[in-house]
Parts: C-alpha cells; structure tokens; sequence
C-alpha cells in the first residue's frame, strides 16, 4: 500500500479522474438542453501538514506528521471553470498517517472567500465518505448511525462548522492511523473569481493543533457558449487510492 505522501502527491498530480462514483447524486445542470453526462475534475491545492505526534508507545520516540491534507474545487472538463450562478463543488480529502493511542478528533470549518457561499440544497447535498481498514473499504457516513453528512453550517470561529449531522465524535470526525476521510460541499459564486482569493478549510485535530488546506478558487462570469449536459458527475479522490478501496 502507498504512503500517506504517495497517495496524496498522486491524487494532486491526477487532476481529472474519470471513475463515477454511483453513491453521488446529480448536481443540476445549468442549461435547459440536455446533452451528454460530464466527469467533474478537481483543481486541487498543495498538500498542508497539520500537527506532529509521537507513535504510541514508540521508544526511543517516533514522531510524524498527524495529519495531512489537501482541498480542491470541481470545474468542468478539461480545465475549464464553473461560472457565477453555476453550483461547484469544494472537497478536503485528509489523510490520518500519525499514531496517537487515542487517534484524533478532527474539527472542520469551511472558510469561504467573499462572493462565494454554500450551496445546500436537497438537489445540491454534502457528500461524506471514508477509507479504512486492511483491504481499504469505502463507507458513506451520510448513512453511519454515529455521524451522518450535514445540512446545516453554523459561524465557527473562524468559518462555518462542518459539523457530522447526528454528532460524530463530540462535534467532529474520528479517525485513527490508516483513515481518510473525504467531503464534498456545493458552493455558489456571486461574483467572478481569479484565484486570488482562498477557499480555506480549518482542520482541528487536536487542542491546539490547526493548519489549513487551501485552493484560489477561478470562476469566470460569462456560460453564454456552454455546451449543454444531461447531468454533472462528481468524483472521490479517495477512489484513486491503489488497491481501489472496496466500494467504490
């Protein structure tokens, strides 16, 4: 199995998969013609190392990185951009490669640059999945008793909580040594965008330990000459791990 860095240096340098992920609903398509299904790729930002842990029990100690992570935003094949009013969609894959005995609580919050604000809807939902095990197994935690993807974004301190819908582990995601975690969130842009400008996930996983995945998100203002699509396909990141995870 790959390391943490491999995986993620691949997924980075792999920007426009093509594996569907049935588990995914449709996003809206913005032209009233319908034509053929499209892939959405990610632009993905770099790789953010966030916290240094001791290997439990490790003597002499062992330390390594707690998490890592990156964040990227949908845009329609090959590399064009989303457009003002289009719905887009936001995505932090982490990777868990330290070892703490107890394994972390991960805090999220979305952080969004002006002009840019969620854009949940039923047509339009978060996605949550997770990788874990030994094969690697896909699980949606939209439908795990403990957690459950959110509907709802209330002010954190610095940005709006991604919050597990029924709780999770005290407001956050668990995870241990050997988990990812990956989730999608649907944005709307109100006013172009040139990059310049961060979508910033906060990640939390542990008292005092915070770093930040980020991406300049490009949205451009004019989709007078868009061909029309039947439906927007999105894809998991998680699913280009090898061996393929099973479920995906």
């Amino acid at each position: 199995m790959p390391t943490f860095i491999q995986f993620l240096r691949h997924a980075l340098a792999t920007l426009a998969f093509t594996l569907p992920v049935a588990a995914l609903a449709q996003i809206a398509a913005p032209l009233a013609e319908p034509g053929p299904d499209q892939v959405m790729p990610w632009f993905n930002g770099p790789i953010a190392h966030i916290g240094t842990v001791q290997a439990c029990l490790s003597n002499p100690p062992i330390y390594t990185d707690r998490v890592l992570a990156y964040a990227g935003f949908s845009h329609p094949p090959p590399l064009r951009t989303p457009a003002v009013g289009e719905v887009f969609y936001t995505h932090v894959l982490i990777g868990h490669p330290g070892n703490p005995c107890s394994g972390s609580a991960v805090g999220l919050e979305l952080i969004l640059p002006p002009g840019v604000q969620i854009a949940y809807s039923p047509a339009n939902p978060v996605f949550c999945f997770s990788a874990r095990g030994n094969p690697l197994v896909l699980y949606n935690l939209d439908v795990d008793a403990d957690y459950g993807c959110p509907t709802t974004f209330p002010q954190g301190l610095e940005g709006y909580m991604v919050i597990p819908k029924r709780g999770g582990l005290g407001s956050a995601w668990g995870m241990h040594q050997g988990f990812y975690i990956e989730i999608l969130v649907p944005l709307i842009a109100t006013q172009a965008q040139a990059g310049n400008n961060l979508i910033r996930w906060r990640i939390n996983p542990d008292i005092g330990v915070v770093g930040y995945a980020q991406i300049g998100p490009q949205v451009n203002n004019d989709v007078l000459f868009r061909s029309a699509m039947e439906d927007d396909m999105l894809t998991l990141d998680l699913c280009t791990l090898s061996p393929t995870p099973q479920g995906c």
